[in-house]
Formats: C-alpha cells, sequence, structure tokens
C-alpha cells in the first residue's frame, strides 16, 4: 500500500488556487487516478516474477497451436455435454505442452444451453450450444517470449466459455467446431492478466493418444481436438518502470 503526506495532498488542492478555475471535484477526480496509479505502479513492481505484456497468437508464429481432450468423467453416463467432464488442453509443436499447457476445466452444473439451430432440409443443418466451465489452471513456459528464461508462469482460470456448433448431415453428425474464450489471473502476478481467444476447435476421431493431452479425472473415454487460431493477451496495468509522484504530477 501506497500512503502519501498531507503536506503531497495539500500540494494538489493548490491547483484550484494558482488556476482559479479548477473546481474540487475535478482536484479530488485527479487526485484518485493518481492514487490508483501509484498503488498499482508499487503492487506490479513487488511481483517476484513479471510476465512480458503483449499479444501472442497463430497468426504470426508468435504461439503454437494446441490439442484438447475432454474426458468423460461419470462412469455412469459417459457422453459429451455432461456436468463435470473435464478439459486438458496443451500446446502442439511437436512436441507436447512444450509451451503452454491449461487443464482442469469442468463443465459446471447447468450443463451446454441451447443457443440457436438452422436446418435448410430434414436431418441437414447446425445446431449451437454454450457451455460455461469451471476451474482451471494453466502454465507457460519459461522459455517463450513472456517469460524470463529463469521462471514459468502460472495461474488459475476465472472464465471459461465454449460455443460448440454441431453439423449433421442426413441426421449424421458430421463435425464440431468450438470457439473457445477464457481469462486468468497470474499467480506470481495477480494484476497481471491472461486472454486466451480460440477461433477454432475442431474435434477429430480415430486419433493416436499419445500425441493429444491425456484423460483427466481417471477417465478412460473422451473427445479430442484439434484448436488453431488462437490468440493470447496477456496484460499487466503498469509497464516494466515505475512510476514516481513527480511523474503522474507532471500528467496534469
Amino acid at each position: 500500500m501506497v500512503r502519501l503526506s498531507m503536506g503531497v495532498y495539500a500540494e494538489f488542492l493548490n491547483v484550484e488556487y494558482e488556476t482559479g478555475g479548477v473546481s474540487m471535484k475535478v482536484v479530488k477526480l485527479l487526485f484518485l487516478t493518481a492514487l490508483i496509479a501509484l498503488v498499482a505502479a508499487t503492487s506490479w513492481a513487488s511481483c517476484l516474477i513479471h510476465p512480458k505484456p503483449g499479444t501472442y497468437q497463430t497468426y504470426d508464429a508468435t504461439l503454437l497451436p494446441g490439442r484438447v481432450s475432454e474426458a468423460w468423467c461419470t462412469p455412469e453416463n459417459q457422453q459429451p455435454g455432461v456436468p463435470g467432464n473435464t478439459e486438458n488442453a496443451m500446446s502442439w509443436g511437436p512436441p507436447l505442452g512444450a509451451q503452454w499447457h491449461v487443464w482442469g476445466m469442468a463443465i459446471d452444473a447447468a450443463g451446454p444451453q441451447f443457443s440457436k439451430q438452422y436446418w435448410f432440409s430434414p436431418g441437414n443443418g447446425w445446431i449451437e450450444y454454450i457451455t460455461n466451465y469451471v476451474g482451471g489452471q494453466f502454465w507457460l513456459s519459461r522459455f517463450h517470449t513472456w517469460g524470463d528464461g529463469v521462471n514459468d508462469l502460472t495461474g488459475t482460470l476465472t472464465y471459461y466459455n465454449v460455443t460448440s456448433r454441431l453439423t449433421y448431415i442426413g441426421g449424421v453428425l458430421q463435425s464440431v467446431s468450438s470457439n473457445v474464450l477464457f481469462r486468468g489471473l497470474f499467480g506470481e502476478c495477480p494484476d497481471c492478466t491472461l486472454e486466451y481467444v480460440i477461433a477454432n476447435a475442431s474435434e477429430v476421431w480415430n486419433v493416436d493418444p499419445s500425441v493429444y493431452p491425456p484423460f483427466l479425472c481417471d477417465a478412460t473415454a473422451g473427445e479430442y481436438f484439434n484448436a488453431c487460431c488462437i490468440r493470447c493477451v496477456i496484460y499487466c496495468p503498469v509497464g516494466t518502470e515505475d512510476s514516481t509522484w513527480g511523474a503522474i504530477k507532471g500528467l496534469f
């Protein structure tokens, strides 16, 4: 926590008298803005491990695509969409999981929610579902651009949402394509956030399980997906240089 002396507060209030036109409300607002910025700078600076803020994406080869498994975790109800089914996602280079790993996201108690559908003829069309997941953790390799080469980056997920479109031809399921959005907080630096947008995660069948993430929850059955077209954003509220009180005053 940053503490400011009454002298500093009085110095800021003098703006009203020096300009003759700045209202007390504006001065208080500027003071509050500066205080928040200074607290954020100090909080960020106290982090022992800093992720490097930026945008990483498969489109420009700054992020690897991934592979995903979703375990059917309820023995008496082994099928897609069951609450408790749990995902495990890893980067794919190869090898598997060398750059990033996100795991432990379980379908919430509400399960998949119907969103919309379109049928251009009987048995031919698509259905869309939206599913929220709970829990989850992430790991980012220290050797990638976002790291310092010494410490891996870890954290917990705060939001995980999947929109899936199931396409049918002749009444038979042909494909499952999903858009995924998730967010998380870094354990080493909680002021920094992680956001992943996966524009296309497509279900695949008849694959070699050894090149996909293992099923979690001791499950023996589940589904596999390929995840491409990913955009990852790491955001930290303050840059790498701490702001001083003089620098903040200079803004006003």
